[in-house]
């Protein structure tokens, strides 16, 4: 941060104080009409002022540092990533600070953005969250770059936000599963394609781009090893996260399915190199997927439910999985805790995962649909 070295000097014939001072290139002037030594020191205390701002922020609108970190996040972020957050910049925060300068932004402010948006679009509690977290980011990269010096404390999600209630699988609905392989197709019944599919998502609690992108090289023996994951858009990903990559165990139930899967693609003569294709060997969307999933939740009178929260009755069947290892097995983020931070898995905690998962189904599946 540059120093000033000089002093404001009296102009008698303006009757002010003034000094003239320089930063990052840039200079200029400040004074005071107030006269004897409390004028000196205001003009000099402006003077000040200024030169500790950070680098080029007072003449920045934050409209302008938003589209610069949107450029960022094209060049550095993955499409899904920063499609989302572009969203949320254009839709929701450029209108409520846009015109706003750098250098006058507070948390105030901020949380104007995310009360605001609650208030004109009735957004869930998630997305709210979400709207946070892009606030948080572009602030943080506002800080690398030097253009402002503003650390926000916690931005609160207004309490009327509605959180979005997850549903699962009811344990009969999950052996109707098991013990069914019907579906409909133009209203006439047929063996359900994607079966073993749904199967090995239930039992596994894979999310569905990883379930799509699932190649039968990356079952080895008893284990499973994520490599990548095929979003909506139909794009190859690295997974949603680090924590996405990873190796699973497969409990015996998993295990049969595989097996039954292969056999299924034998039989129709598919050469595929992924695990679940659609009927022609390449990967199935995740919208064909849903729409069949749907057709066979329906033609078994199971309540619907989404693919993603395929995942969420995996969770909660495996209730009495410890949780820092259905944290890896799941490939969740860990919160900043001693477990979370200090423990790693020991030899044998894969195995031990796939042992209650593998009790847990099958007290289910015990019992008759």
């Amino acid at each position: 941060m540059p120093e000033r070295k000089n002093e404001a000097i009296w102009i008698e014939s303006r009757q002010r104080w003034q000094i003239n001072v320089q930063a990052d290139g840039k200079r200029k002037t400040f004074t005071s009409t107030v006269p004897g030594r409390k004028g000196k020191v205001e003009a000099e205390r402006k003077a000040d002022a200024w030169m500790k701002e950070p680098a080029s922020t007072e003449n920045d609108r934050s409209e302008k540092l938003l589209t610069e970190y949107m450029n960022y996040l094209d060049t550095t972020k993955d499409e899904g990533h920063a499609r989302q957050y572009k969203c949320y910049v254009r839709l929701y925060i450029l209108p409520v600070i846009g015109l706003k300068r750098m250098s006058k932004l507070t948390v105030g402010d901020l949380q104007d953005v995310i009360d605001l948006t609650y208030a004109r679009r009735q957004l869930s509690h998630k997305s709210l969250r979400n709207l946070r977290a892009c606030l948080l980011n572009w602030l943080k990269w506002c800080r690398m770059h030097g253009k402002t010096t503003l650390h926000p404390e916690e931005l609160t999600i207004p309490a009327g936000a509605k959180k979005s209630e997850k549903r699962v699988m009811a344990p009969t609905s999950i052996s109707t599963l098991f013990s069914s392989d019907r579906t409909t197709w133009w209203g006439k019944p047929t063996t359900d394609w994607y079966i073993h599919a749904y199967r090995f998502a239930v039992l596994t609690g894979l999310r569905p781009g990883e379930l799509i992108g699932l190649r039968q090289q990356d079952v080895n023996g008893k284990t499973v090893t994520l490599h990548q994951s095929i979003n909506v858009r139909g794009k190859i990903t690295q997974g949603k996260n680090d924590n996405a990559r990873r190796t699973i165990y497969l409990p015996s139930q998993a295990l049969a399915e595989v097996q039954a899967q292969l056999a299924q693609l034998r039989r129709a003569g598919i050469i595929s190199p992924y695990l679940f294709p659609n009927r022609d060997g390449a990967w199935v969307t995740e919208r064909t997927l849903y729409g069949a999933w749907q057709r066979y939740c329906t033609a078994n009178e199971i309540p619907r439910i989404s693919l993603y929260e395929l995942r969420h009755t995996y969770v909660s069947v495996n209730k009495k999985m410890p949780d820092g290892i259905k944290k890896q097995v799941m490939g969740h983020s860990r919160d900043m805790d001693t477990d979370g931070t200090y423990g790693h898995l020991m030899d044998g905690d894969l195995e031990e995962a796939a042992k209650f998962s593998e009790a847990a189904f099958s007290s289910i599946l015990s019992k008759k649909a």
